[in-house]
């Protein structure tokens, strides 16, 4: 038997002896494998890319009194 098979006979013993309270749970996430698993939905993911800021803070000197000032600002009441 090849492995896959036994796999899959496991799998449908231990089906087999879940209470029925959790088939809908089983099969919710069943179809949730089978949609994430789908060629067409492997396609459409696109793996992350960071984009380049091309030194937008180069030029940019943040001192201890900036961030003090802001911090001032965002925890003011007005």
């Amino acid at each position: 038997m090849s492995t896959a098979n036994g796999l899959k006979k496991r799998i449908s013993q231990t089906i087999e002896s879940l209470p029925e309270s959790t088939l809908v749970e089983l099969a919710t996430f069943l179809e949730y494998l089978e949609y994430r698993e789908s060629p067409r939905n492997r396609a459409q993911t696109t793996p992350y890319t960071p984009i380049a800021l091309g030194g937008l803070w180069q030029d940019v000197v943040i001192t201890d009194d900036d961030i003090a000032e802001i911090r001032r600002e965002m925890w003011s009441n007005t």
